[in-house]
């Protein structure tokens, strides 16, 4: 199977008055040609900063070590103004706010057809503006294309949408609108950033039925916290701990038999039902400045053993899984 991003080794580190903050400290992963991956953890474990880093917009951190394959090339070697032609166009994000994501001045219509515009000659909405929209049969129908495979038929409905602005719109309606505008730019992978954050639960089904349409249809990789749109829109999951990926498989299988104790705490809190105490743990958020030695989740693991306080644990091979964790280990540690 074709490997669309092949990320090795990544080690993104950022500089503060304190010290250095290792956000993303060895990163490995690998997004197949058609596939879709989860991204899930805790807040701070690195997977924001992880996907930043795959467009260069991680300022003011720094990629230290490793590198970022896309399509056969290392595009942490690439100036801005490559990667400027990589944005959007190979690469194309769906951000995780909605609601501030597209510009209030001008209409959905106007918006999208920026995104043909650039894609076809480069272009920017001002000046699209100025010059008068687009309003070629070809546009149109490929609007509506577009439209259509999320799940809206051509009609009254589909042109009230294209002439409103997104302060009309629900936060649903904005995420299909971004994520329409990603569609249109063709890219080769998708990444969609949270996508049900401060969504009800009404809203939070329409945007995961919308990313489940384009399923299979193009390479994603899905950062949530989220086990139901991970569930719903992947088909391998990476879970991050620590600024690296501690476990990663098939989505059905590590999602109901998690193997790494951090993962099972992780999904074990989402499942717990209302009233329910929460599982404790023997430490707090673990310190991206000053790492413990060994395995850095070894001071809260209720599973820990000698080896975990002193060495670094491997990514070991499990059946069609991975897992960062010296239980695994079949030589010992």
């Amino acid at each position: 199977m074709t490997a669309v991003l092949k990320v090795t080794d990544l080690h993104v580190y950022f500089d503060t008055a304190a010290h250095v903050v290792r956000a993303n400290n060895g990163v490995t992963l690998e997004v197949h040609e058609g596939e879709s991956l989860g991204i899930m953890g805790e807040s701070g474990c690195g997977k924001t900063v992880l996907f930043l880093s795959l467009l260069h917009l991680q300022q003011p951190g720094r990629i230290v070590k490793g590198s970022v394959v896309l399509d056969g090339r290392d595009i942490t070697r690439l100036g801005e103004s490559e990667m400027e032609r990589i944005r959007g166009r190979v690469v194309a994000l769906v951000p995780q706010n909605q609601a501030t994501a597209l510009n209030p001045a001008y209409t959905v219509r106007q918006q999208l057809e920026e995104a043909l515009a650039i894609r076809r000659r480069g272009g920017a909405l001002g000046r699209l503006v100025r010059s008068g929209p687009d309003v070629s049969t070809d546009t149109t129908e490929e609007l509506r294309r577009v439209f259509e495979d999320l799940g809206f038929e051509a009609g009254p409905i589909l042109e009230r949408l294209l002439r409103s602005y997104p302060h009309q719109l629900s936060g649903g309606m904005r995420q299909r609108v971004l994520v329409a505008m990603a569609l249109l730019m063709r890219p080769r992978l998708l990444i969609a950033d949270e996508p049900t954050t401060a969504l009800d639960r009404a809203i939070k089904a329409q945007s995961l039925a919308a990313l489940k349409r384009v399923r299979g249809a193009l390479t994603m990789l899905v950062i949530s916290h989220d086990v139901e749109a991970i569930s719903t829109t992947c088909d391998r999951v990476a879970i991050m701990y620590g600024g690296r990926v501690i476990e990663s498989g098939p989505c059905a299988d590590v999602l109901s038999q998690p193997r790494h104790p951090y993962s099972q705490l992780l999904l074990a809190a989402q499942r717990r039902t209302r009233g329910e105490p929460l599982a404790t743990v023997a430490a707090e958020t673990l310190n991206l400045i000053d790492f413990p030695r060994g395995c850095p989740f070894q001071p809260a693991c209720p599973r820990t053993m000698p080896a975990c306080a002193t060495v670094t644990p491997s990514e070991y091979a499990t059946d069609d899984a991975m897992v960062a964790c010296h239980h695994y280990s079949r030589g010992g540690v």
